[in-house]
């Protein structure tokens, strides 16, 4: 049976998020993007007020602090009108428990935590609003340095993380089919370690719970192309390949959900990939 990953579509309404920032900072624009993203199959839109991008190498010191007013002041209008106006089914990317609680009675269902479930008041807030949970792996402020990159074993390690952060949401009332798992790909890894994580999404999806990778776009892409010997190196906008790949990599691994970009060129990737699963062994002589 073709198995059926869902696909989330990004929606920053930020002003510096690393690779469309400022584009849908208006609400108007937001909205209209988030018509476009309906009609495009988006199963889920997720919102976010604050970037999240990590300091280092890449993005220099890293995302600018956002006020907490700020952050409502991005975000509860958009999910408003987009929840409303279109019925979408709405995630909201934060790490406060303030703005979650507001997210999700402007009609958000999904709590995208990037900090791998830190804050007790946020999963409680989660769980009292019966919300599914993201619990994204990370560490520290997610920047690509010790001692936040330094694994014995990656894989072993983040799923071992990740795993201690679902149950603490489960103890704090989130029910474990509410709960997704997010291997956390560019934060607090280097790009061989991101690699490393998307190809064990298999070992990732038995911890039983729910998948979800977010590859779009990734610094990730640059690191394999310049390890290849390709100069210049992508920007963020030019990643489309590399992007599909890790997305076909990630359905046929078994994630119940990616997070991206550029939603129609990698729905695609997706419906290929669950194609490509399928016929696992069909025309195979013996």
């Amino acid at each position: 049976m073709q198995r059926r990953c869902q696909v989330w579509a990004v929606l920053n309404v930020t002003p510096d998020s690393f690779s469309d920032g400022g584009r849908y900072l208006d609400p108007a624009a937001a909205l209209l993007r988030a018509k476009e993203l309906v009609r495009g199959g988006a199963d889920v839109i997720d919102v976010g007020g604050a970037s999240s991008r990590p300091p280092g190498k890449t993005y220099g010191g890293g995302a600018e602090p956002v006020s907490l007013e700020e952050e409502l002041r991005r975000v509860v209008p958009v999910i408003q009108q987009v929840v409303r106006e279109l019925g979408a089914r709405v995630s909201i990317d934060t790490t406060r428990p303030e703005v979650a609680r507001a997210a999700l009675r402007a009609g958000a269902s999904i709590v995208n935590d990037v900090s791998n479930g830190a804050t007790e008041a946020l999963l409680q807030v989660a769980a009292e609003a019966g919300a599914e949970l993201v619990l994204m792996h990370n560490r520290g402020d997610g920047s690509v340095a010790p001692p936040n990159s330094v694994y014995q074993d990656v894989v072993e390690e983040v799923v071992a993380e990740l795993s201690a952060a679902a149950v603490r949401a489960r103890c704090a009332g989130v029910a474990s089919k509410d709960i997704w798992l997010d291997p956390g790909i560019g934060f607090a890894k280097t790009a061989a370690d991101s690699l490393a994580m998307i190809a064990a999404v298999p070992q990732l999806a038995r911890a039983g719970y729910r998948v979800l990778v977010g590859p779009s776009r990734k610094s990730f892409i640059a690191a394999v192309e310049a390890d290849a010997g390709v100069s210049p190196q992508s920007t963020p906008l030019e990643r489309l390949g590399g992007t599909a790949a890790a997305v076909a990599c990630s359905v046929i691994g078994g994630a119940d959900a990616v997070r991206v970009h550029d939603l129609q060129v990698m729905r695609q990737a997706v419906l290929v990939a669950e194609a490509l699963f399928a016929a696992r062994g069909r025309g195979r002589r013996e």
